[in-house]
């Protein structure tokens, strides 16, 4: 009987594609990274723009967190999250010295999706409150009962919360608006506090609001949206979680995003580059009174592994690179660089570029959809995520790994902070150039 072979291979996270492509090999198993680049075990280098979905804030194979892990695995490997640890206690303290005025209180976890819950279980404690407000196109996380709270649809095997309720964000109303994200900002805000009016705003625990909405495209909340927010909950005793995972330490110019949109936050939910990717952990950070009511009548939640001593030793090396190496401060300079180059190319791309946005080194632009051109036979038109395909795996062929957003539509850009300007250059003349080749060939 003919032995049955055994396939070496796992289920990936996200990966959708089509069945052959699910599979181990050479072509799509990776081996390596340093920096901005990644290795594939045929040996192929490849420049990650969108970060490792956000993660890659210092670089990738950095002998200094490496130390940092090694020494804390040596000295303590782990210790239960329901006891105090030094390792602990010292990045609260070097979080403090980062944190906005005010957010003092940190709660770790393993990740960002298991942060976000609980600042929900936190925000429903403290208030007696069930309801949870949040944007459409909006992303928090991945568990059952998060994705409930994302502004997009809920897996046909999932299981909808009748707590959570959407309200529009600005991506939902931008295009209506004939392309104005200001008056798309006012409209989003109007429909938000319609929302509460309609279901009570006193129902609601909480609101969760991106200060850069990332899935939805790196759309920024502008200042007077993120006044109303504060505003509306301010009124009604509603807690404003803002969700940093993608923002936090240093992506948006400032070492979070809310300081670079002027969202104030009663709690932040951070992960991915507050470790900078090299260890898992995630925390959710409370404003001092709320903590202080969390500390006082006891918050009984947490996994295993929440505020793993390896993560907060490796998130310590990480903030201390980011300051030594005053690498917010670049991210924010080389991030106007990026942003004036991605203009410099939609001027020269107006027909197929419909929008460049984002804030510090987290940028995007949006593609047209290809219209049929005149007296060009058999040219006929192509949808916007039809040309975004072409032009990524036009891109990959040439060394380089794009991050098209969940709209299919747009590419993100977050390289790490330490990026330098040549390689800028080359991401441009190879957009450039596949923007043409599209425009040229249908």
């Amino acid at each position: 009987m003919k032995r049955r072979r055994r396939d070496p291979f796992y289920l990936n996270v996200w990966h959708t594609g089509a069945p052959e492509t699910r599979r181990a090999g050479a072509a799509n198993t990776y081996t390596g990274a340093a920096g901005l680049r990644v290795r594939r075990a045929d040996g192929r280098w490849f420049e990650d723009w969108g970060g490792q979905y956000f993660v890659n804030n210092v670089g990738t194979g950095r002998a200094d967190i490496a130390r940092a892990i090694a020494a804390q695995s040596r000295r303590m490997s782990w210790i239960s999250p329901s006891d105090f640890a030094d390792v602990r206690l010292r990045l609260t303290a070097e979080l403090r010295s980062i944190l906005p005025a005010g957010i003092t209180t940190p709660f770790y976890t393993v990740g960002g999706s298991d942060a976000m819950e609980s600042a929900i279980r936190a925000a429903r404690k403290v208030t007696g409150r069930r309801r949870v407000l949040t944007f459409g196109q909006s992303y928090h996380g991945d568990t059952m009962t998060i994705e409930s709270i994302n502004g997009g649809p809920v897996m046909p095997y999932g299981d909808p919360r009748p707590w959570a309720v959407k309200t529009p964000g600005p991506y939902d109303l931008w295009e209506s608006t004939g392309h104005d994200w200001k008056q798309a900002g006012a409209r989003a805000l109007d429909r938000l506090e319609a929302t509460l009016r309609r279901l009570g705003p006193r129902s609601f625990a909480c609101v969760i609001v991106e200060p850069v909405m990332g899935s939805a495209g790196c759309v920024p909340i502008d200042r007077h949206l993120a006044r109303g927010i504060r505003a509306q909950c301010d009124r009604y005793g509603i807690k404003l979680v803002v969700d940093e995972v993608v923002t936090g330490f240093g992506r948006t110019g400032r070492w979070f995003g809310c300081q670079a949109v002027g969202l104030k936050a009663d709690a932040l939910v951070v992960a991915k580059g507050l470790t900078g990717g090299y260890a898992p952990l995630g925390a959710v950070v409370f404003e001092r009174s709320w903590g202080e009511t969390l500390r006082r009548t006891g918050f009984n939640h947490g996994l295993t592994f929440g505020g793993h001593p390896i993560g907060c030793a490796a998130a310590r090396a990480t903030i201390r690179i980011l300051r030594r190496e005053r690498l917010v401060e670049r991210a924010a300079a080389i991030g106007r660089v990026l942003r004036s180059e991605l203009e410099g190319l939609q001027a020269r791309h107006p027909d197929l570029i419909a929008d460049v946005r984002g804030v510090g080194l987290f940028q995007a632009f949006q593609i047209r959809a290809l219209a049929p051109a005149r007296g060009m036979k058999g040219r006929g038109g192509e949808p916007a995520e039809r040309v975004v395909e072409r032009i990524t795996a036009g891109a990959l062929r040439r060394g380089l790994r794009l991050l098209p957003a969940s709209d299919q539509r747009t590419f993100l850009f977050c390289p790490p902070f330490t990026v330098p300007r040549a390689r800028i250059d080359r991401l441009i003349e190879i957009l450039d150039g596949e923007l043409r080749r599209v425009w040229r060939s249908p």
